[in-house]
């Protein structure tokens, strides 16, 4: 059965109602992270009514190859095309600032076409600044794909913050790639990941862990609700503190053309 949908429907994007901006989130990369994320955004208070909660648009496409796999392998072509055009169809349809819910996929943000770049929230960047303004040190959870790149510490600011960065050696990368985010991708069992992560922090003698993932956003949540509270550590996690921008209408702050 074809469903008409009124042309009222398809065009609502394209006027923000009451002035507000409307914020994009560039998702399904995995699909449950970036669900997470807008769940994140909504699940805080935003005011005494519904009717004053930020205006998202969730543009979910699962279909993106591996971010990982294409960047190591020297084919980020196949990957920056379908960018480009998620982000230009994102700006067609009214969104003003983009959260891009893949960190690994900020690596092509220097080659995003000006007008297309200078609306994308840097986590990258809002990490960054999370970490100067923060004591101890944190062990970074990340993609493999992220590491190898040198997505941080090709940061400027990666000098200023170092410091305060454990870096887990190559065996407990590949369990953090492999054994620690691919299962949040596939929604398994979220007890034994708190667990591992508790114990990886433990092994580091860490105070606490970076949000270097998407999937680490949704793993951290898990992380706070479910262990014991006299075990938790702290938290750097960028996603959260754009979620909190972007329900403060303060996200404007966040947007930052990468170096």
């Amino acid at each position: 059965m074809q469903i008409q949908v009124p042309a009222l429907v398809r065009e609502w994007t394209d006027t923000p109602r009451d002035g507000r901006e409307i914020v994009g989130v560039l998702g399904g990369m995995g699909g449950l992270a970036s669900a997470e994320f807008l769940k994140t955004i909504y699940e805080t208070e935003v005011g005494e009514r519904e009717q004053d909660g930020p205006v998202v648009m969730l543009f979910s496409d699962p279909s993106f190859p591996d971010r990982t796999e294409s960047f190591l392998a020297g084919h980020e072509e196949v990957v920056l095309e379908p960018l480009v055009r998620a982000l230009e169809r994102m700006r067609a349809s009214g969104a003003s600032s983009v959260v891009m819910c893949c960190m690994t996929l900020h690596h092509l943000l220097p080659r995003l076409p000006p007008a297309l770049r200078e609306r994308v929230v840097s986590l990258l960047d809002v990490l960054m600044e999370e970490l100067a303004n923060a004591r101890g040190r944190y062990l970074l959870v990340c993609s493999t794909g992220t590491r190898q790149l040198g997505l941080f510490d090709r940061h400027p600011r990666w000098d200023e913050v170092r410091g305060r960065v454990i870096l887990a050696d190559p065996d407990d990368q590949r369990r953090i790639h492999h054994d620690l985010i691919y299962p949040v991708k596939r929604n398994a069992g979220m007890d034994g990941l708190v667990r591992m992560l508790d114990e990886l922090i433990d092994r580091y003698a860490a105070d606490g862990f970076i949000v270097g993932c998407s999937e680490v956003h949704v793993l951290a949540k898990h992380y706070f609700a479910t262990l014991d509270p006299e075990r938790r550590r702290e938290c750097i996690d960028p996603l959260a503190a754009v979620a909190n921008a972007i329900r403060e209408g303060a996200l404007g702050r966040a947007l930052a053309v990468p170096s």
